[in-house]
């Protein structure tokens, strides 16, 4: 290493962030140095001084346009922990003494589905376009979108799928299953909605895209259909 390499290791800042009740702290990545070679100095300085501070899990967010970043914290002891499309989260447990307790990143995806009625006693029901089973009506509704509640969810699926405008009302069931996509688990909210007295007559405008066809049918069609 350069005389000035040297000099410029010497003056890289270590890493500080936001520490937490469990002892961590997660990395400010505004402070990760400019270099991958000042970086890797930059890291295992940072861990000298987290390991005498006691520190015991250790977050750091490498940012989508520093990726090169990323080998080098593996080589220090960093592990993968997550991906978004604009950074990368890796983890570090530092205590020695206790088993690794920093959690797992979010395992589940959330569905909902919308139960809609008119005053005929017909429910809204979609045949998707994309189907392991066709010809097979479903209630409309779709994944949650992330930091989207249930209510707004639920009701934007059901307009952009049908076409119809209805308002969440409540929860009536829902299933869970451990295995779904990527090894995450599924949630599923049925819920009760309902259609204001000027939306009783909207007409269905589904989306070609996604669904193969939209109609209401009777309660009692519904109920005995397989």
């Amino acid at each position: 290493m350069s005389t000035t390499q040297d000099q410029e290791c010497d003056q890289v800042t270590l890493l500080t962030g936001r520490g937490d009740i469990f002892s961590g702290i997660t990395v400010d990545s505004k402070l990760l140095a400019k270099t991958s070679a000042l970086f890797e100095h930059q890291l295992e300085q940072s861990l000298v001084a987290w390991r005498q501070a006691k520190r015991r899990g250790i977050w750091l967010s490498i940012p989508h346009n520093r990726t090169e970043l990323i080998p080098i914290a593996q080589k220090l002891g960093f592990i993968l922990h997550h991906a978004k499309p604009d950074y990368v989260m890796l983890t570090h447990w530092l205590d020695e003494k206790e088993p690794n307790q920093l959690p797992s990143y979010a395992m589940s995806t959330i569905g909902v589905g919308g139960h809609v009625v008119n005053k005929k006693r017909e429910v809204l029901l979609v045949e998707e376009r994309f189907a392991y089973v066709k010809n097979y009506f479903k209630l409309p509704g779709g994944c949650l979108d992330m930091g989207e509640s249930i209510e707004s969810g639920l009701e934007r699926e059901v307009f952009e799928e049908t076409g119809i405008r209805a308002q969440f009302r409540g929860i009536l069931a829902f299933t869970y299953k451990a295995e779904f996509r990527f090894g995450h688990a599924d949630v599923y909210f049925g819920c009760l909605m309902s259609l204001d007295e000027n939306e009783e007559d909207q007409k269905i405008n589904y989306d070609p895209g996604e669904i193969a066809a939209c109609k209401w049918m009777s309660l009692d069609e519904w109920a005995n259909s397989s």
